[in-house]
């Protein structure tokens, strides 16, 4: 059966995959033909040296100037001069559905570089899938390499020494009657410093361009230069030289999916243990926390787990909202929703209003912002605590299992 080649399969496809299949266009287009076959697409890889396709590519000894003219070999020059969207042929066709297949099969949640190419070498009848064969591509040696890139649950507890950590956990964007970032503009300068260069991480929303332009902006206003990871293909260059990252908000459950899919999360939490400033905002301060099961989000994708960055040992619930005494709406509160939480488990979870924000330096926390929040611990009676106020209890059990002793 043919995939089905439209939107709903390509929200699978990373950042990489999908530069790809613009690429596949492009060499398709310049060769003026009328769809785009497995050998546009093995071009297209061949350009992509830095992705995990690339590097599987080289370790076959493939030299791209080498294989690139026998491709272009194959592929003569047609006489089509659409300029718009090209259709797949049905080997190419065959060759996404494979793709689709292999991640399934390797219980990935999204569709890389590196499916493709399995989907490539498994095709077995164009050109492309023979060129790799004679290259010694091995789809043992690659399926077993692709099946390392989610890791296996349950992720170990987060080990190392946390006296540099330096975090802005914020719960909101955007407040009522300013502009993104603006009410917590002063706070993230301060917490900054003389700090200019930040790395954005923009996947909790699906338009990463539109959401790094915005970050941008309300970035530079506040004095600070913004790049975004999405934009690099090699994110732990991009940490290398940055001096600050950004995770933003949008969908949890994307995010946390995205940063695990990427190979990000041990990147990260080993750059913020050696004290490169973390601002997490809104998904970006749920995936900070020990997991993300107290999010507000849907589940819209599925995480290879639930357990997050565990930059803190606490659950954090942003957005917070009280219950309205006045409201007729029957369903369940907050409120009611972390209770069933912690049914379930001890860790404690700290409800924090919009306008409200968390910032750690080593074995201090620090709740500041112009709204309270609500602290839920199992078995207690919620408590409220109000800005500026130290919360450094809340970090004791990380600074014990770290082998460090409490914070006083």
């Amino acid at each position: 059966m043919l995939p089905e080649t439209g939107q709903a399969m390509f929200d699978r496809f990373t950042d990489d995959a999908k530069k790809l299949m613009s690429l596949s266009r492009q060499h398709a287009l310049q060769l003026r033909h009328s769809s785009i076959a497995p050998e546009h697409i093995l071009l297209a890889l061949l350009q992509m040296p830095r992705s995990t396709a690339g590097r599987h590519l080289q370790s076959w000894g493939l030299d791209p100037t080498l294989l690139a003219p026998h491709l272009e070999a194959a592929l003569h020059p047609g006489t089509a001069s659409s300029d718009g969207t090209l259709p797949f042929t049905p080997a190419a066709k065959k060759v996404l559905q494979l793709s689709v297949e292999e991640a399934a099969r390797l219980r990935h949640s999204f569709i890389g570089c590196e499916h493709v190419l399995l989907g490539i070498v498994l095709e077995g009848d164009c050109e492309a899938s023979m060129l790799l064969t004679a290259a010694g591509a091995s789809i043992d040696t690659l399926r077993a390499g692709i099946a390392g890139l989610q890791p296996k649950t349950p992720v170990p507890p987060l080990r190392g020494d946390r006296s540099k950590l330096r975090l802005l956990l914020i719960s909101n964007s955007t407040m009522h009657g300013s502009g993104y970032l603006e009410h917590c503009a002063a706070e993230i300068r301060d917490f900054l410093g003389g700090k200019r260069k930040v790395l954005f991480v923009p996947y909790a929303l699906h338009d990463h361009d539109a959401y790094a332009d915005k970050a941008k902006q309300a970035f530079a206003a506040m004095g600070h230069e913004l790049s975004s990871v999405h934009t690099s293909s090699d994110p732990l260059e991009s940490l290398k030289g940055a001096e600050a990252v950004f995770v933003g908000g949008g969908n949890t459950f994307r995010l946390l999916n995205e940063l695990y899919s990427r190979d990000l999360v041990s990147v990260i939490q080993q750059f913020a243990l050696a004290g490169m400033p973390y601002i997490g905002s809104s998904a970006g301060s749920n995936v900070a926390a020990a997991s993300i099961r107290t999010t507000n989000d849907m589940p819209i994708v599925e995480p290879p787990t639930f357990v997050a960055l565990q930059l803190v040992p606490f659950q954090i619930n942003p957005h917070y909202l009280d219950a309205d005494p006045k409201s007729t709406h029957m369903g369940e509160t907050r409120e009611e929703r972390l209770r069933q939480f912690h049914e379930e488990h001890d860790t404690p979870v700290l409800g924090m209003r919009e306008g409200c924000m968390l910032r750690v330096e080593g074995p201090r926390a620090e709740l500041r912002g112009t709204t309270k929040a609500r602290l839920f611990r199992r078995g207690l009676a919620a408590e409220e605590y109000t800005p500026p106020r130290d919360m450094s209890f809340l970090l004791e059990h990380a600074a014990t299992a770290s082998g460090s002793p409490p914070a006083a």
